[in-house]
């Protein structure tokens, strides 16, 4: 294993072990930032909360340093791979490596804006501002989603050992555009609807409608949807190309991860879809737990009760079916790209005008 090689192993364990102690530090600065609450001797009394943490900020730095040096050992990798071959071993070993590391970084930034996402639904004890969302909320999500974007591009689309296909120069060819757009867009999609919960959340008094979610998980199947038509735009971009192999490896994995994301939208929508629904059955439940009378039923089913709780409930699970139906079909549509790849015969184009 050559320095570049063993260079490509060092430097995640470097931003592992830093990040660690940024970790660390965000942890002991998180002792003196206020939740709201103490425990004091007649019980929990109640203080004002903070609601620009440093820790927050402290806890992404820790990880965009351990993605940016990943990220940089995977480029390194991914150089010294290509020119060894797939015979080489330590090569292939260092490469895996690098790319799991980027992968962790992925997972961890993404765990920390859903992380930042839930906790802001507390109040901390205090009615929320206008600085304190944008700067303790808003800033980190956003933030941590062009930390995931960034990472994941640079081990995708602009491997400089992965040129796309019709390049000229600095400008991009419409194939690497749409590969740019099949892996950012479901990502860039769910930032913009975690955002928007948070702002209604704060418009509505701390509350949220069941139609709020139906936005928020429609535009989350907008991204999927529409990750997936440029995914497959770029797989069957490549397909006439005498040498696609690395190029169409990432198409191929843009295509995955659109597939990935259906998967698991599916399973958390599906099961929200069911949990609303059974939530809004069970508010026509009687008081202290006796059994509803026919006429407390007709008082509590109305237009109302069913245009807020019932229909919201099952448009999440269309929404869900759609999506995946779409995802499916986009991902396995390849008439389009058995057609482009089907070379021509000079000879039989020939006989056929004859």
């Amino acid at each position: 294993m050559n320095k570049k090689m063993r260079g490509a192993v060092l430097l995640p364990l470097i931003g592992l072990n830093l990040g660690w102690f940024v970790f660390m530090s965000a942890a002991f600065v998180g002792l003196f930032e206020s939740d709201g609450y103490y425990s004091g001797p007649m019980g929990d009394v109640y203080v004002e909360g903070t609601e620009i943490r440093p820790s927050t900020y402290l806890f992404l730095a820790g990880i965009a340093l351990f993605s940016i040096l990943a990220s940089i050992a995977h480029r390194s990798a991914d150089h010294e791979y290509v020119e060894a071959g797939e015979g080489d071993r330590a090569a292939r070993a260092a490469f895996r490596f690098a790319t799991l590391a980027v992968i962790v970084g992925l997972v961890s930034g993404a765990i920390f804006a859903i992380a930042v996402f839930i906790t802001s639904f507390s109040s901390y004890g205090t009615e929320p501002t206008l600085v304190g969302r944008l700067l303790g909320v808003y800033l980190p999500i956003v933030l941590a989603t062009a930390l995931v974007v960034l990472v994941m591009l640079r081990a995708t689309v602009f491997r400089k050992s992965a040129p796309a296909v019709g390049d000229d120069g600095p400008k991009l060819s419409p194939q690497k555009k749409a590969l740019i757009w099949g892996f950012t867009l479901p990502i860039i999609a769910t930032a913009v609807a975690i955002i928007f919960g948070i702002v209604v959340w704060d418009i509505q008094n701390q509350t949220l409608a069941t139609w709020v979610w139906v936005v928020i998980q429609a535009l989350i199947a907008f991204g999927i949807i529409g990750g997936t038509s440029f995914a497959v735009k770029a797989r069957v971009g490549v397909a006439h190309v005498e040498k696609p192999k690395v190029v169409s490896a990432g198409a191929i994995g843009a295509v995955n991860l659109n597939f990935v994301l259906s998967i698991i939208f599916g399973a958390v929508v599906t099961l929200m879809s069911f949990t609303m629904g059974l939530a809004a059955i069970d508010t026509l439940r009687a008081p202290f737990g006796q059994t509803p009378s026919a006429n407390s039923i007709r008082q509590n089913v109305d237009l109302d009760w069913l245009g807020t709780e019932v229909l919201p409930s099952y448009l999440l699970l269309v929404l869900v079916s759609v999506a995946v139906f779409f995802t499916i079909t986009l991902r396995h549509a390849k008439s389009a790209e058995k057609k482009i790849a089907q070379p021509i015969d000079p000879a039989a184009d020939q006989a056929h005008t004859i």
